[in-house]
């Protein structure tokens, strides 16, 4: 028994040995990763650069001109060991980016961070995503460029030493000046995790008017924090009680812009995993051939209708993903958010969503546009995203002065140059989804 119990002893000992070197060589990873941000030059703005205003409700952006807005989505910094390259590499292509681009404002999609295992699911090895946000945050404090966030499903995952609203308050701590992230409404009794990564920033004229509202709305994680659920893809929803919070404030803003009755702002959101109106866009527009045992065939491509109909882009994912994935339910059904904000108050015109990162479709369905970003991905997908570069990069917003506005898709490597052999060779002239809406 006394040698058992020994054995037993070494055993936790060694593995405690282990977890504690790993855990300081992590520490240094993200000491380093955040010398390599430090040796980019900060983005070069005018004199006349808009900054945004905190203001009683909300935060603003005000300007007379064009505002720009960058999405950037699923970088998946690791900020392990195991990760450090690739991090790198998306460091330096975000940086990249923004040098060239000079964007008001920057919206990261979600899947920010991916603290998960590597290999194993090509993670850095780290489980600590709070330290990793500190290296995504200081991306934007060295460069001086105003950012917020929504979180994606791997911002926090069940393994990871750091709760969904934990990490929502590093993002607010005071020391990040150009974070202007504000959880505007939490579900603090949420049954699952809380939602907290919901913001609204009004977009404004000098005037005083508001142009154009952008809503950050929490697409949530999984359906539990437990680990089964993450592997298996029980993606959530958007709850009810975020939907409240986005129409109470569209509603009561309108009315103090002195609109009609029944005339409300328009806005455009932002989320991390897509609603299921995608799918349900998708499904209309691509008839999938499915064999005796379910597997795929073939798709083909169906006319487009008067409410529904391709906007531009490509669908590369084998699997269409949406909140409520495995839910049993048709897609439109899962959640009332196209239902409340774009059928009853005709105020969502956009919804853009990262996630599936070899998507960048863009649908035009029942009165707004469903649209992928390009991703940043340099870790979660492994060589199949590192490297090949046609879906890598930003999608850029422009919202003029009327409240019209202008979605662009920017390539990494052929809009803003680039370095496609910095770190590994990127292939640019074979596209993976060549010519094909919805290639198998």
């Amino acid at each position: 028994m006394k040698k058992f119990l020994k054995g037993i002893g070494i055993f936790v000992a060694t593995i405690a040995l282990v977890y504690l070197i790993v855990f300081v060589v992590n520490l240094i990873v993200a000491s380093n990763l955040r010398t390599y941000i430090d040796t980019f030059d900060p983005v070069d703005y005018s004199a006349n650069r808009i900054v945004p205003v905190k203001e009683s409700d909300h935060y603003s952006i005000t300007s007379d001109g064009d505002i720009k807005i960058m999405h950037i989505t699923d970088i998946h910094i690791g900020g392990g060991f195991w990760s450090y390259k690739n991090d790198k590499k998306s460091i330096y292509e975000m940086i990249s980016m923004m040098q060239v681009e000079k964007p008001d404002l920057v919206i990261l999609g979600g899947d920010n961070t991916y603290c998960v295992p590597g290999p194993l699911y090509n993670g850095g090895f780290t489980f600590n995503n709070g330290n990793t946000a500190k290296t995504v945050l200081h991306i934007f404090e060295h460069e001086k460029v105003y950012f917020s966030t929504v979180f994606g499903n791997h911002d926090t995952e069940s393994m990871d030493y750091y709760s969904r609203s934990a990490v929502g308050k590093i993002y607010m701590r005071p020391e990040y000046e150009y974070c202007i992230f504000e959880q505007e409404f939490e579900e603090a009794s949420c049954p699952t995790i809380p939602s907290v990564t919901n913001q609204l920033i009004k977009l404004k004229n000098s005037d005083g008017s508001i142009r154009k509202l952008l809503i950050l709305i929490d697409t949530n994680a999984y359906k539990s924090e437990s680990f089964m659920d993450s592997v298996n893809w029980n993606y959530d929803i958007v709850h009810d009680e975020q939907i409240e919070w986005a129409k109470n404030e569209i509603i009561r803003l309108s009315e103090e812009e002195g609109l009609s009755k029944g005339t409300y702002l328009k806005s455009l959101l932002i989320g991390h995993i897509p609603i299921g109106e995608y799918r349900t866009a998708h499904d209309i527009l691509i008839d999938t051939k499915l064999d005796a045992d379910g597997n795929i065939l073939s798709f083909e491509r169906k006319p487009d209708q008067e409410d529904v109909y391709l906007v531009d882009g490509v669908w590369g994912e084998k699997d269409i993903c949406i909140g409520g994935y495995k839910d049993d339910k048709t897609p439109n059904e899962k959640d009332n958010l196209f239902e409340v904000l774009t059928t009853e108050l005709g105020s969502m015109e956009l919804m853009l969503c990262g996630h599936d990162h070899l998507n960048n479709a863009a649908v035009y369905y029942k009165g707004a546009v469903l649209a992928y970003g390009y991703s940043v991905d340099n870790e979660a997908y492994g060589k199949t995203m590192r490297e090949y570069g046609r879906q890598r990069g930003a999608t850029v917003l422009t919202v003029t002065s009327d409240g019209s506005f202008k979605r662009e898709l920017k390539n990494a490597y052929l809009d803003y140059g680039v370095d496609t052999e910095k770190f590994c060779h990127v292939i640019l002239d074979a596209d993976k989804n060549a010519d094909e809406v919805r290639p198998k």
